[in-house]
């Protein structure tokens, strides 16, 4: 996937140091707070593959079909 953000600005901005890939099974809450179509495009499938075994994906912008994700805003 490529990088949507200038990493030097979000860390600079924000203090943020992004990954270059996330990695599959590591997270315990995954957030989809923009629905870019390259997150749409990776589907739900995908996306729950980053958390870990038991992991919350949290959809901000109902990006992805209503049972797909376990909680909306």
């Amino acid at each position: 996937m490529r990088s949507l953000v200038k990493v030097a600005d979000a860390r600079s901005a924000y203090g943020v140091n992004l990954v270059e890939s996330p990695e599959n099974g590591a997270y315990d809450a995954i957030i989809l707070a923009v629905a870019h179509r390259e997150f749409i495009a990776l589907g739900a499938t995908k996306i729950h593959a980053y958390g870990r075994e038991e992991h919350i994906l949290y959809d901000l912008k109902y990006g992805l079909p209503v049972d797909d994700s376990d909680l909306r805003l």
